[in-house]
């Protein structure tokens, strides 16, 4: 259980600075470069890009379990997986904190500004722009973000962990 915490914490922590990263990385190079692309995308992109670093994680604390005990069921590799889910879960959403409140306190500003320029482009009424904004201002909140970090990391982890499972478990 140690090694699997550790294997956890280590992903969660990788996938952090992966997430944080390319999000600053691409915004940044987008807003020099012109590229118009919108900023929920590049944040969609990057939880994307992320999942094979999970799974990876997964996978390693699967192989070291089995290493450890010579043996793994399905169950014990799904209950693997799902710790460093977790883990992973739980760094991520105290990174977004992190990040949200004291690294670019101005996120949820931007990502709406970014979301109603979209809107605008779109060529949305400003009475459903307001009222699209009023939801996105929910959406964006610490909060929000840390929740979201929360339950989508682990769902991912807990779907990474039933897939690979199958392939991580001792063949009888």
């Amino acid at each position: 259980m140690k090694s699997t915490l550790k294997i956890g914490l280590l992903t969660g922590l990788i996938s952090s600075v992966f997430l944080f990263g390319f999000f600053s990385l691409l915004v940044w190079l987008n807003t020099k470069n012109g590229w118009g692309m919108q900023a929920e995308s590049i944040r969609g992109l990057g939880g994307l890009l992320s999942i094979p670093i999970q799974a990876i994680g997964i996978y390693m604390a699967m192989q070291n379990k089995k290493k450890i005990t010579g043996m793994l069921t399905y169950g014990q590799a799904i209950k693997t997986g799902l710790l460093v889910a977790v883990t992973v879960a739980v760094v991520v959403a105290i990174f977004s904190f992190l990040y949200c409140r004291y690294f670019n306190p101005g996120y949820a500003e931007f990502m709406i500004n970014d979301a109603q320029k979209a809107m605008i482009a779109k060529g949305e009424s400003q009475q459903q722009i307001n009222q699209d904004s009023a939801g996105l201002a929910r959406q964006f909140t610490t909060g929000a973000q840390v929740m979201m970090a929360l339950v989508g990391q682990f769902f991912t982890g807990l779907i990474i962990s039933l897939i690979a499972g199958l392939f991580a478990k001792t063949k009888s």
